[in-house]
Formats: C-alpha cells, structure tokens, sequence
C-alpha cells in the first residue's frame, strides 16, 4: 500500500475529528476500508464536519460505524446551505447501504465507464509494477486455496497523517475499544508485522494492531476479558524482537505473529476449518452487512455476489466501501475484473454480529453512568477538595493585581488594573463502582480537558438593562488539590474555572463536556445561580435570611403532603421554592433547580385574626402559595400575603433588598396567589385573588427592580356587576402582559363559570365564554368541537384553574375536563381525560409540551395543539420502566416513594421524589422518561400472513415514517443571537501540566478583563476593527513569537504563557446543527430549513405515481401550525423521491412586518412561536439515543418579531474624517488631541456617517436609512455638559423654531410629519453650524490664545422615519467643536475699541515727530540750565570755605564787598574761563 492509499487509510479530518482505523484490509484498487471510531461533537449522525476550524460546542458522542476508506462524502451533506437541485441523483446519507438487492459486479453503470476506464487501466499498471517489485524484493504471496482470494494486511506504517509537523498524535483510550478490539501500538517507525498461521482464523475475533510512529510506548489498557479476544503485542522498536505474551488460550486462538524488522516476509496460513466456515455461513436471501447466501444475485463474470448494490456502485466510482468484513487481493496485486471463487464468511459474521450487538448493549449502559460533578469555591478556598460555598458575593475582588505585576514578559499592559471574580468553579466526574480520583488522574494524563460554557440570562427590566445573551467558553485548568499525599504524584485532582458575573443577569447556565479525548461523560447542564436569600452573622458565616435552616429532612413531613405546583417566572428566577408541607412554617428552596437544596422553617409571624368580613376558614401554619420571580419569593399563610426581596446588586440598588418578611394588603383577605410566568413590559406580575368585603375585585402585584407595588382592579365597580346574578366569586386569573388583558374565571352564584377578559389599559370587561355546566358526551371521539349543538352527560363540569401559553395562544381551562382554545371564544374538548379524575395543578415546558397532576397523583401528557392525553403514571408503560430500573438497583427509585413536584427544565421532565428507602430515606431528582413510558405503553399490532407452507408474523409500523432529519438549517447562534466569547487559561511549564494558585489567580484576571471589555464596547463611537478585544491586543500581537520563545526556553516569568488568540470573540460557531431553541426576527426576515421523511417500504404502495402521491399525502403529511398567522408567512414545498422511499419537506417562515412596533431591543417583541408536525406521529415516534429516548415527528420553536439584540448604531469617525477632508479641503484637529473624539472646526460642513454593528456576527456595514439627529445637550467642558429640556431641543433643532436659538442647520427638504425636524440620511449634504442668539454656543469670551471650543450632545434616531428595521437605533455621541466665531455685537464691540486704541496711537505718533525737535532742545537747555547751577553752587562754596584763611592779604574794600548773585554776568564770564 503506497502513502496515498495510507493516507487514505489514516485519515484525520476537519474540525480535528481523528479517524482511528481499528482495522483495515486493502481492495484490489488500493483503497482501504476499517471499522473506525469517530470521536467528534454532537450533531447529526449523517454529516461530517465543515471544511476549516469548527468550534464544537455541543454535545460529546461517539459513533460507531464502517470507515469509507477515503471517500469524501456525496454533495448532499454539503453545509454550506445551498439549494439542492436533484436530490434524485444523490445517495443520501443515511440509507442503508448494505442490504437490499445486490447489483452484479461484472456489470458497470455508464457513468463507471465513462469516468474510469484510464484510472482502472493505470491502477493494472501500478499494482502489476508493484508486485513486480515486491517479488523482486522477496516477498511471498500465498494463496488461500478455500477462500479463493489475496488477503493484505495493513502494514501499519508510522509516518501516517495523523502526526503533524513530525510529531506523534496520541490516541484516546476507549473502555469499549479495549474489550472488543484488542490494538498492538507499535513503537517502531512502521515496521511491517506479519500474520501468523490461524486454524480459527474466521471462526474467532479478528484483533488488528494499530502502529504508532516514533514515540515512547504505549500500554494497553487492562481487561478481564483479555483471555478470550486476541491479544497482540507491543512493538519493542526498530529491528527490536518482538515477543509473544503469555495466554492460557494461545493455542486454542489466533494470535498474529509480530515482525522483527521492516521488509520482512508477510504470510498467510491455510485455514483448516474453511469448509465449516463456509457451511456455517450458508442460507436463503442476503446476509447482513453485505454478507451473501445462496439466493444472492451472483456476477455472471465471477459468480461473486459478495459486493452490495451501494459497494458496486461505489467501486465503479474508484471509492470503494467496505460493506462487510471480507477478503481481497492485496495492494500489490493487478486489478482484475473476475474473481476466482465466492468467498463465503457466514460463520465470521454471525459472530461478529453478536459481538457488536453485545458491544452496543454494554456500551450504552456504560455511557449512561458517569457524570460531571461541579461545586462552587470561594477564591481563597481553591485547592480544597471538600470545599463548597454558596453563591453569595456578588461583587469583583481586587487579589490578583500582585501576581500581574510579576509578569514581566507577557502581552497584558502592566499599567492595567485587573480584578477577579469571588469564585471558581470545581468540576470532577464520577461512574459507579469505579475509583473517583483514579479517573481523574487517568483522564488528565489521557488528555481529557473538561469544556464549560455558561450562558447568561438577561435580566427582565430591559429598561434598566440592556438585552443581550451573552456566553463564554471556558477550559477547565487542572489543579492537584491541597493534603497530603504519600502514594502518588497526583492524588486528589480536580479541574477549574472562573465563574464570571455579569451585571443584569442572576441566571447562569453551565454546560460542561469533554474534549473528546479520555473517557466519554456525557454532557450534563448545571444552573449556577445568585441567591440573594443570604447575609452573613456576626461571625462573618453565611446564613440566609428568610428564615433557618433545617438540617434533617424528616420523612413525615412527605407522607401526608400530596404533590404540589413549583410556580417561578420562566427563565429568570434564580430560586425555585416550594411549601405545602402540613403544619409547617416551613419550604423547600433551591438556588440550582433543585441539584441541591435546603429545608428552611420561616421567620414570618402568624398573628392572623379573623373578622366579620374575612371569616376564619381554617387556621394552619402551612406555606400554601409559593412563587418565586427575579428579585422577590411571596407566600401566602391563611389568608395573608408575604413577599421577600434578595440582595441583588447586579439588577439593582441594595437598599431595595429586605432584611425580613414584608406583609402585604394587610386590610384584605387572600384566598389565592396565581403565578404570571411570562413577564412583560420590563415588569413581572403576581396575582391576588380576594374573598370577603371586596369579592369580585382582584389585586396585581407588580415586581420592578425589586420594588412591589399591588394595585386593585377594577377601579370604582367589581366584576360581579357586570354579570348575570348578585354575587360571584374568581376562582382563577391569568395575566397576559404584553396584551394587557386579565383572564378570570368566574363563577356566579348560580354555579355557572364564565370566561372573563379585562383590559387594564382601557378599563374594558368582556364575557369571552360561558363553560357548560356539564360534560360532553364525546361518543368514542379524541375529541370534541363545542358548538352548542352537542349532548351532555350528566357528570358537571367541574372548572379548577386556567393557563395561557404567550407563545402559541393556547388557552386552557381544567377541572374534571380540559377544554383547548385557539382565540379564546370557541373551544375544544379532549375526551381522552376521564371525568373521573380532577385536575389538581397544570405544567408546560413551553416547547410544546404539556402535564397535568390529579388530585390522587396521576400523571397526564399532551402536546399543545393535540387532541391526544396520555396516561403516564400509572401505567403499564411506567410499570414495566419502574421494574427494569429497580432490576439495575437504581439510586433514583424506590419501593415506596411520594411524588413532591414536577416541572420542565430545558424541555426535559422531571419529577422531584421522596423515596422511602429504610435508612437512605432522601428527596431525588430525576427525569421521567416520556418516550420511554410511552414506548412501552405503546401497542405492538401485528399480523398473520401465509408464505407457502409458514407463517409469518408481520408487525405494523406504528409510526408513520421510518426516521426524520432536519438539514440547511440556520446557525444557531445567529438565530438565537448570542454573543460568544473564548477564554482558555494559560499555558503552564509544570511537567504535568497542573496549574497553581498563582496561574489560576491569572485565568481569573484575564476573564474578568475580558468581560469587562464587553461592556466598555457598547460606546458611540465604532473603533477601526470591529472586535471588542481589538484594543487589547493591539500593540502586543507582534511580539507574540517572542512570549512564545521565552516560554518554551522556561524563561517566562512565573512560569506561564499567555495566548493571546486564546481571549477572542467568536462570530461564526460551528459544530451544532440542530433546530435553534428559540430565534430573533427583525423586520422582514425569516429562515428556513428542510425536514426529510424516510418512509417505510409500504408507504409507497402504488406503483403509478398518483397513487403513491395520495398514500403518501396521508401517512407522511406535515403541518405547520403558526401561532400569529397576521404575523407570520409559512411555505411548505414537498418532494418526494419514490425510488427512496423519501419525502422531503422545504418550510419558510418569514415576517409579515405587521405585528411589531419599531423600539429599543427588548421593546415591543412579539411572542409567538411556528409548530411543526408530522400528522399522526406525536405519541407514536422516538429515537433511541445514548441519554434515552426522545420525541418524534413534533417540534415547536419560539419566534420574537422585533429588534434583535446585538445591534447598534455607531458613529464612524474614521469615514466622517474622511469624507470631511474631501468636502472641506482640509481638516483642522484641536490643539489638544483626545484619541477617540476628534475636533471639528465650526467653520466646515459637518456630515456625519455612521455604522450598523452586529455583535454577533461581526458584520459592520454603513447606515443607508434615515434618522433624525437633535442636539440635546451641552457645554463648554465635558464636566459641564447638560441636557437640555424638550421646550429647549425643539427651539435648538426645529426648523419652525422663531426664536433665533437655532445650533444647525441644513439644505434638506424633507422633515417629519409634523414638520418640528429635518430627516436625513448618508445622501445628506451635510450640517452647517450656526449657534444663534439664544444657543449657549454663542458669544463665548476666549480664555486664552486659541479660538473658544464647545461640546455637544447628539441624539440620532431612526424611529419613525425609517422602515427598513426594527430597531430604533438610538445613539447619543459627544461631538467637540472648535474655532467657534464671536457675535456680531461683541465683534463690533471689539472692532471700536480696537480703531479707537490704534487712532489714538496714530495721533500720538504724529504729535510726537513734530514736537520732538522742540522737545529735544528744550531738553537740551534744561540740562544746561540744571549743570550750570550745579556748577555755580560748586564755586561758591569753594570761595566761601577758603575766605577766612586769606583776610589778611585782602583790602579792607574787598573784604567789605558782597558777593554778586548767581547767574551774573561776572559768573558766567569766570565760568566761560574756567
């Protein structure tokens, strides 16, 4: 065998599937064919992976099926969703492909010897050159003189394509693979093995070896049953000698003789007991698994029948299949048309069909008992293998800062703050009878890598939230738990994650798996939710609030207690509740549906006193009434009402919580509580029912953000006024929020019940239905319309309750009977319920399915929108399910049990039991199998019939079609519009790759960064890449081969590497092609899917193709049921392919764009849903699957018509900065520059574009509709900015404003109906900035050199003028302005001041050069003047001070002789000389 047809052998596949060849004969082409095992991901067992990299996330299975060698699959298994042409042409996938008439193998199909014959001749040519060289090498060819043909054996070489870039891929272990198909890893780089002579060959378990290529060596699993398969060995190496293990049965077995080396001689032995094989296998008609007898068509060329018709056909298409477990010319031998005998392995297949019947009954039972354990830890406790918190703490906690800071060399920004989340998640699995922590630590060094995914539920105020669904994928780090451990290097292993919160929601689901590798678990969902219901004591314990704990469950209190309702709103309460234990102040409650729980006597007083008008009916300390919502648990004790609100800092302010019970209506006698499941108007509702004074009048409780607030309707008359008689009573309400309407059951005092219908909004009473007073003879009928017109019996019709479904509008009203409604005035009976049984309590899953529990405990199914009710318990059906389970000493059953509660979780049933076991006495919860019950129950009809001389028992096909699949449906994860993030943790060094507190202390961090980018995403402005984590990244991505070195040369920091493509978003999930749960549909859109019905053999019962047509249109008929059909367009196109027994079945679905308003996401959704089915399948079709069996033929799928969440609108700085340059021929950007709000200069013509974001698929495209922008606030800083009220935005932004205030304005023509603004759109010509008289904008006085600046505050919304969506994208955006001008009056003013200053300055200038000569002279003689004086002063008093030394040479005339006055002509003569 060449490497091609090896490659084809061991084949990896996309979406990393391995395909493990457990063994492999060559065909005479080349090509092989094995059985293999797929380890893989669930989705239909029909298709194969997409092309690329598919992240699974659903559930982990694993299949058993024939290897196609390497064929690809046909064009029909195509995902990507295109339009099937001829489905005629195709063979589907899940035909049958081994039984059936066989087509000679002599005789070839046009289209075989059109596209072949080179390919045949070139095949001749290599495989006769090939043989030529193996003979020339020296290898031997023995043939078998019984079976006529070439046996070769797989060679098993090493270098397969499982091992990529030269490096080994390790196999999973497989517990039912070890003990069926014992495997002989080899160590050696593909040496050849050699077949040992075989007496039993065909007569014992084949036992093929499979080679590893260089690697170390592996072991093989233990197994009890090793004695009686084949045992082979391990290679030892290379050229190493192989040796033969020990068996008692050696001699009495095959056993496969192990080669030394490469090269060496292959044999095959005689086998002895071929004529016993051959007479064992002898017999009339075509065995399984293309196994033939006698009566087999045989090739006239070979007389070989051996090849199936689909083998045929797929061996003249040179792909051939392996239908069976055959011999054939080996690889090196030429093709040859004829083969020399018919090789009859009869007694080989009656064998290997045991084994894989055996197989499948032990696998299944296997699958079905491990299962994943998860407790939650607190931060500081992770490590502790016994450890279990309760979720209290509801805030980020700042511990993880110090071990970011020592991470030197990694991608996060050390300048960042990083917080963690106050617990982790500890998840292990446990299977019955085995060792815990042994499994564990087999399936670590497996490589088993526990998958979470947990998915958020949005809050139900989505005004105050924002709706969005939101999920993480996380992989579990394993952590060897803290003790001492002296025997292994791992003891107590245990894996973990974070458990992230998230604002706005208190509901979290947890979905956990396996990666595929290790043993199969299989996938289990865990609710992980807040419970507000606690506080901590003096001590710092956590305790709850509502009441204490009871740590004895006692078996008294379920002895005497019958069933009672579980009443919660659907989907969003974290704490399920239950009373109705006698005598007791006490109730059951549960923050994870009931996986755990805890008995709580409450602190409630019960000082009730009777009055005249509300008399003593009974008094009791029992909890009657318990409904749990988001926020708040009520209860009703007697005749009073209680309610509690949680501590819930992610929905609201925590001093909206209570710190004990509240009363309330303390001035009203309440006889009833009645749960509103379905909330609505961003509000959840309870309702009281009154007795006494105020009979006829009814109270609605409405739950906001925690605070309750009761309101009594009607106002100002009762509702006993408006119907016949003096006096009524309301014995039942439902509310329907989104209608506003308020269903009662009335009854007057004449004992007749009406239907009620009143409206809150408009006040509005309406009698819809008056019920009969007794019940209608159906007369052998499932069911019955009532007309008027029918007969009665004389049994009353006795009402008890309502229930309306929001979905799908079913209306039902129960008692002794159950009357069915589609518009609420004209109803159905369903006679299958007996009038001897009374409706104690009514359950729906909201997907279609339905129950209802007697008052003596009987258990009824139905599906919505049937006409059939089935008995569940009691039953035969539950008999024998009851007797099979207690036959495998099941946990969850019990001789004695009570029955507590049921309620659907998920679409899956359950019952929460008490059973009775004499010193194991415990509260389960299970699930009740309804295919299963049901398929017991089911009658088997059969027939009869004469062939010749026998007779024949022929059984009646009870349900109509043989199987159904769904293909081409939508992604899942569009439809349902859930954003999906990855975080996986950091690699670590540790050798075995365990992880410590310190990396764990690092996950916690990088997811809660992770999240919280989430958040900060939602912001006006649209960065460059649309991708949350874009930014994060941004500069650290280029060095990420540099991290990656640092690693693996044990140089990074703490010893861990961080993955930076290991914390993205992901846009396209692939991996889950089921139905979606639920889908989201804007305006206009719709999707589409194809339902493909394979029939059974006698459907099809004419040959012409009319007749074929009418039998098919009346056992394979599908319906499709549309709750709105004003709101939805369903088409079904049919197809039916006759040679294939197949109809298949195209359904659209598409919005009418009639029955929702354009809002916000979350605002006015319409609820509805699209039911299809298979008429007469409900009840009668299932599927048997590994986790049980399940429904057939029905499926309901809920619709929401309005704006899907994930949208938004943003505005595009990039291209506004663009487009400006264009338009403006420049663009001026503030002094100071502010990365994500760019300046724009006021002068310039602003055009603002923006951008329609989808946060689930990625897609970002421009905005082309229209919208409406108002300027709504502003200010001269960011600190100062101010909204402005609706009397300012209409003068900022109306064109019809005459108050000269306008900010803008604009040349478009066209504005709202009322004309108060413009409508615009990206053809706009764009937005000129005016800031008149009355805007604070104008006239600003400059603080400094630049030019005054201003920020305003946008509002764009295209409600009400754009028709394309939905959605009301409403966006509010800082936009910073610069360069503002000066008014015209302080310009001016400036201007005056300005010339008047420069005049002056002018007339200063002239003055001065023309007085400036004289001024200089002027100067000049002052200076003179003032030198000359000082001068005069100097010389006189030097002649003063030397007078009386010279008297006596002076005249007596002189010295009498006065001195002259200064300035003198004297003076100025001595002044001239000196």
């Amino acid at each position: 065998m060449d490497g091609r047809d090896e490659r084809r052998w061991r084949e990896k596949l996309p979406g990393e599937t391995v395909r493990i060849a457990k063994s492999a004969w060559v065909w005479n082409d080349g090509r092989s064919c094995s059985h293999r095992t797929v380890f893989t991901q669930e989705r239909p067992r029909d298709r194969e992976p997409s092309p690329g990299r598919d992240i699974c996330w659903g559930k982990e299975r694993i299949i058993y099926e024939r290897g196609f060698g390497g064929e690809e699959r046909v064009k029909w298994e195509d995902r990507s969703g295109r339009e099937r042409q001829d489905w005629s042409e195709e063979r589907l996938p899940w035909e049958d492909t081994t039984g059936g008439e066989e087509r000679p193998r002599g005789v070839e199909r046009p289209h075989d010897q059109e596209r072949f014959p080179k390919e045949k001749a070139g095949a001749e040519r290599q495989a006769g050159a090939e043989e030529k060289a193996g003979r020339q090498k020296g290898f031997k060819e023995k043939e078998c003189d019984e079976q006529g043909g070439r046996v070769a054996q797989d060679p098993g070489r090493g270098t397969s394509q499982d091992q990529g870039l030269g490096q080994e891929r390790r196999r999973s272990e497989d517990p039912i693979y070890s003990k069926t198909w014992r495997l002989s890893p080899g160590q050696g780089r593909g040496p050849e093995s050699r077949q040992s002579e075989d007496p039993n060959y065909y007569n014992t378990t084949r036992g093929p070896r499979q080679d590893q290529g260089r690697g170390p060596e592996r072991r093989q699993s233990e197994d009890s049953n090793y004695d009686n398969i084949r045992g082979l060995n391990q290679d030892q190496g290379r050229r190493q000698e192989r040796r033969q293990s020990e068996d008692l049965l050696y001699r009495n077995t095959s056993n496969l003789s192990q080669n030394q080396g490469r090269g060496q001689e292959r044999k095959w032995s005689e086998d002895l007991n071929s004529k016993k094989s051959q007479s064992l296998g002898q017999g009339k008609g075509p065995s399984e698994y293309g196994g033939v007898g006698e009566d087999s068509p045989k090739d006239e060329k070979t007389g070989s029948g051996f090849l199936s018709r689909a083998a045929a056909k797929r061996k003249g298409r040179g792909e051939e299949q392996c239908s069976s477990y055959v011999v054939s010319w080996p690889a090196m031998s030429p093709v040859s048309p004829v083969w020399p005998r018919k090789p009859n392995l009869w007694a080989f297949w009656v064998l290997r069909l045991v084994l894989l019947l055996s197989l499948k009954t032990w696998a299944e039972d296997f699958l079905e008992r491990c299962t994943w354990l998860v407790v939650l830890n607190k931060f500081e406790k992770v490590g502790l293998h016994l450890s279990k918190d309760r979720f209290h703490d509801q805030e980020p906690i700042d511990t993880v800062s110090k071990v970011f800071q020592k991470l030197t060399d990694s991608p996060i920004d050390p300048g960042e703050k990083y917080y963690s989340f106050p617990y982790y998640l500890q998840i292990n699995f446990s299977c019955p009878g085995q060792n815990s922590e042994l499994l564990a630590r087999k399936g670590h060094l497996m490589g088993m890598k526990p998958l979470v995914l947990i998915n958020y539920i949005h809050s139900v105020n989505f005004y105050q939230w924002k709706m969005e669904n939101l999920q993480i994928l996380m992989e579990a780090a394993p952590m060897r738990s803290a003790g001492y451990c002296p025997a292994e290097a791992v003891c107590v292993l245990n894996w973990y994650t974070p458990m992230p919160l998230k604002n706005g929601s208190v509901v979290a689901s947890v979905d956990i798996y396996t990666n595929g590798i290790g043993p199969f678990i299989p996938k289990k969902r865990f609710y992980v939710n807040m419970n507000g219901f606690l506080k901590r004591d003096a001590s710092g314990k956590v305790v709850f609030s509502i009441g204490y704990e009871s740590l004895v469950l006692e078996s008294s209190y379920f002895r005497s207690s019958g069933s009672r309702p579980l009443w919660y709103t659907v989907n969003h309460a974290p704490v399920f509740i239950l009373g109705g234990f006698n005598n007791e102040k006490a109730i059951l409650l549960s923050d994870s549906s009931f996986q755990d729980f805890v008995f709580l006597e409450l602190s409630i007083d019960s000082c009730w006193v009777g009055s005249f008008y509300c008399p003593i009916l009974g008094f009791s300390a029992t909890i009657h009434d318990a409904i749990a919502t988001e926020s708040t648990l009520f209860i009703r004790q007697n005749q009073l009402v209680y309610y509690f609100t949680g501590t819930y800092s992610t929905l609201f302010d925590k001093s909206h919580g209570s710190s004990s019970w509240v009363r309330v209506l303390p001035s009203e006698c309440i006889k009833k509580l009645c749960p509103v499941f379905v909330p609505g108007n961003g509000s959840e509702y309870v309702l009281a029912l009154t007795t006494g004074k105020n009979e006829g009048y009814i109270h609605i409780g409405t739950i906001t953000d925690g605070l309750v607030s009761f309101k009594m309707v009607p106002e100002g008359w009762s509702v006993c006024q408006k119907l016949p008689g003096k006096n009524c009573t309301i014995d039942w309400a439902a509310y329907i929020a989104d209608e506003r309407n308020l269903l009662l059951l009335v009854k007057i005092d004449t004992g007749q019940f009406y239907l009620v219908n009143f409206n809150t909004e408009f006040k509005t009473l309406k009698i819809l239905y008056e019920i009969p007073r007794f019940i209608p003879e159906a007369q052998q009928l499932d069911f019955l319309v009532l007309l008027g017109t029918e007969t009665y019996t004389t049994t009353p019709m006795i009402p008890k309750g309502l229930f309306f479904n929001t979905l799908n509008n079913m209306l039902y009203i129960w008692g002794n009977f159950i009357l069915q409604s589609y518009n609420r005035e004209h109803f159905i009976f369903l006679a299958d319920f007996p009038k001897e049984s009374t409706i104690k309590y009514m359950v729906n899953s909201y997907t279609g399915h339905m129950a209802v529990v007697t008052e003596n405990e009987e258990v009824w199914y139905f599906l919505e929108g049937g006409y059939d009710v089935y008995k569940l318990i009691p039953s035969q059906g539950w008999t024998t399910y009851l007797n099979l389970q207690k036959m495998q000493k099941s946990s969850e059953y019990a001789d004695a049990e009570s029955l507590v509660s049921l309620f659907y979780e998920d679409g899956k049933f359950y019952e929460l039991v008490y059973l009775f076991d004499v010193g194991q006495e415990r509260l389960v919860k299970r699930v009740l199998p309804v295919a299963t019950v049901m398929e017991y129950e089911m009658p088997k009809p059969f027939s009869v019939i004469n062939q010749g001389q026998l007779r024949l028992i022929s059984f009646t096909h009870v349900c109509p079609f043989k199987d159904v699949h769904v293909v081409d449906v939508p992604k899942r994860q569009h439809m349902t519009r859930k954003e999906s993030y990855l975080a996986l943790p950091p690699l670590v060094s540790e050798p075995l790759g365990l992880h410590n507190n310190e990396t764990l202390a690092v996950y916690q961090g990088l997811v809660y960064y992770l999240l919280w980018l989430h958040a900060k995403y939602d912001k006006p402005y649209a960065d460059p890449v649309h991708d949350p984590t874009w930014r994060w990244w941004q500069h650290k991505m280029k060095y990420r081969d540099y991290f990656f070195y640092l690693f693996s040369n044990r140089l990074a920091a703490e010893g861990m590497y961080i993955d930076m493509n290991s914390y993205q978003k992901i846009y396209n999930i692939t991996g889950d092609y089921d139905l979606p749960e639920f889908i989201f549909l804007d305006k206009g859109n719709g999707f589409g899917f194809t339902a493909i019905l394979l029939s059974h053999e006698d459907t099809f019962t004419s040959s012409d193709s009319q007749g074929a047509t009418i039998d098919v249109e009346k056992k394979l008929a599908v319906a499709l049921m549309l709750a709105d059909p004003e709101c939805l367009s369903g088409i079904v196109t049919q197809e039916l392919l006759l040679n294939r027994n197949t109809v298949i079945n195209k359904i659209k679905i598409t919005d009418r764009e009639r029955c929702s308003e354009q809002g916000r996401v979350g605002h006015n959704i319409k609820k509805t849903s699209v039911m299809i089915k298979v008429l007469g399948s409900p009840g009668r079709c299932s599927r048997a699957t590994y986790l049980g069996a399940e429904m057939l033929g029905f499926r309901l799928i809920p619709v929401y018509i309005g704006c899907p969440p994930g949208k938004r609108l943003a505005f595009d700085v990039s291209y506004t900065i663009t487009h400006s340059e264009q338009i403006n021929k420049h663009y001026f950007d503030c002094v100071t520059k502010e990365e994500e709000m760019p300046c724009f200069l006021f002068r310039d013509l602003f055009q603002p574009f923006f951008l329609v974001q989808d946060m689930v698929t990625g897609d970002s495209g421009s905005f082309l509709g229209s919208y409406v922008l108002k300027v709504v606030g502003g200010g001269r800083t960011k600190d100062t900015i101010r909204d402005y009220t609706e009397e300012e935005i209409f003068r900022y932004n109306s064109p019809l404003d005459t108050t000269n205030s306008l900010i803008w304005k604009t040349n478009v023509e066209r504005t709202t109906e009322d004309k108060k603004f413009y409508i615009m759109s990206h053809l706009s010509p764009g937005i000129e900035w005016l800031c008149l008289e009355n805007f604070p904008c104008y006239d600003i006085t400059p603080e400094s050199i630049f030019p005054p600046e201003f920020f305003l505050k946008l509002l764009v919304s295209n409600r009400g003028v754009d028709n394309s969506t939905y959605c009301d994208y409403q966006l509010t955006f800082i936009l910073h302005i610069h360069g503002l001008p000066l008014s015209s009056k302080r310009s001016f003013h400036i201007v005056i001041v300005s010339s008047t200053f420069f005049l002056i300055l002018v007339v200063i200038y002239i003055l001065f050069c023309l007085l400036w000569p004289h001024i200089a002279q002027a100067w000049v003689s002052l200076r003179w003047r003032i030198k000359n004086i000082m001068a005069s002063e100097s010389y006189y008093t030097y002649a003063t001070s030397t007078e009386g030394f010279s008297i006596q040479s002076h005249s007596s005339e002189g010295s009498l002789k006065g001195p002259s006055r200064a300035g003198s002509k004297e003076d100025n003569v001595q002044a001239k000389k000196a």
